[in-house]
């Protein structure tokens, strides 16, 4: 039977997702910042101080607001946010109505947040880097595969949200 055919039932959309959550968490929020601060010498405890509050407030604020479009792509979309694992129907809803890279952005105010956290200019240019890199997956791979699954529903939504950025609407 076809993979994407195949039917999901929701505890193993919850599941899939869940440790696609832990491995992308562990690499790019844990392994790799530790790795960098520690490679550049620097204290693996955040300095106390204003600085410490804000970076916590992003990190949480980002972790909390990933939960909704995380939700939206098994409920919705019927998969999950791993690249190996993708939603089955185009999720348009939510956080997706405003900007179609939601996560992404997400994560990286995590890592802008680690920086602040840290104040680390090492993790500063490894959320650049990551924004980068994320946005070179998404133009080169991501949007093509997505019109080649959606067809013109998706190329309908591209003209209506913006791919970082929310589009102003005049009169609302």
């Amino acid at each position: 039977m076809n993979r994407m055919a195949a039917p999901r039932s929701v505890l193993d959309l919850v599941i899939r997702t869940l440790l696609a959550t832990l491995w992308f968490a562990c690499a790019f929020f844990l392994l790799i910042p530790a790795s960098l601060l520690w490679l550049a010498g620097a204290d693996l405890v955040p300095p106390p101080g204003a600085t410490r509050w804000v970076g916590a407030l992003l990190i949480a604020g980002a972790h909390l607001a990933l939960v909704f479009p995380i939700a939206a792509f098994v409920q919705r979309g019927r998969g999950t946010h791993a690249p190996f694992d993708p939603p089955r129907r185009i999720v348009l809803g939510g956080l997706y109505r405003c900007v179609r890279n939601p996560m992404y952005l997400l994560y990286v105010v995590i890592m802008l947040g680690e920086a602040v956290l840290y104040r680390s200019l090492l993790l500063l240019v490894y959320a650049g880097a990551f924004w980068g890199l994320a946005h070179a997956y998404v133009v080169g791979h991501e949007e093509k595969a997505l019109r080649r699954r959606f067809g013109a529903g998706y190329d309908a939504y591209c003209r209506r949200v913006g791919r970082w950025l929310p589009r102003l609407r005049g009169g609302r």
